[in-house]
């Protein structure tokens, strides 16, 4: 197994370990209080499992550019790399979006949009495989992927749950502090669906192609 696949399982394996740390702590009512230690400076907290998971979580989202340039750089681009480079990032992601939504970090709908745009491409991608043909990519897909990464990060040290004071307008879910916090966030969400409709326009020729020739075969019948 070459250096560039070796760092993808690594992001596996770190993967369980990140979610298993945050519930360790006091994540608002849904951890198990193993580990009760904060760092609190006058309305701010930190627990430190959201800490660890969040260096944890910095280390996995920084091995995702290394395993990449291993591999361009030393040639160690496999087939075994593609599949499961794709799968530990979806992974990644989309169990923190759950994760985050179910102890109060993220509002639902916000994790749904980046779940169903993960769903759609993928169903593009395996309708364009059928028809011997690779998505097109576009550089939206990227500049999501990386705020993505960066939101998320950010949400462990200052989201919602690390603020103890009750003033809605400032500390709250709509307060000016989570809104601020989250707008790398709101940002990937929008270019998440500018990404997903621009994968869909690059590749509108052969969708509609077969849209058609599914039509015509019906018709035929």
């Amino acid at each position: 197994m070459n250096w560039a696949n070796r760092v993808t399982l690594i992001r596996l394996v770190l993967i369980p370990i990140i979610i298993i740390v945050m519930f360790l702590g006091p994540a608002k009512g849904y951890g198990w209080d193993v580990i009760t230690t904060k760092f609190t400076s006058g309305n701010y907290s930190l627990s430190l499992t959201d800490l660890l998971a969040g260096i944890l979580f910095i280390l996995a989202s920084l091995s995702d550019m290394l395993d990449g340039y291993i591999a361009r750089k030393y040639n160690q681009v496999t087939s075994f790399g593609k599949f499961f480079d794709s799968i530990a990032d979806k992974l990644l992601t989309n169990l923190l979006l759950v994760v985050f939504a179910v102890i109060g970090i993220l509002p639902l709908w916000i994790v749904l949009i980046f779940i169903g745009r993960d769903f759609i491409i993928d169903v593009v991608r395996q309708l364009l495989a059928s028809q011997k043909t690779i998505m097109s990519a576009n550089n939206l897909g990227r500049y999501k992927a990386a705020i993505q990464m960066l939101g998320l990060s950010i949400l462990f040290f200052v989201g919602l749950a690390s603020w103890n004071d009750n003033g809605e307008w400032l500390y709250g879910e709509f307060g000016l502090i989570n809104q601020i916090v989250m707008i790398p966030t709101y940002t990937a969400a929008i270019l998440s669906v500018a990404a997903a409709l621009n994968y869909m326009i690059l590749n509108k020729e052969v969708l509609f192609s077969m849209s058609s020739d599914h039509g015509h075969g019906e018709k035929n019948e």
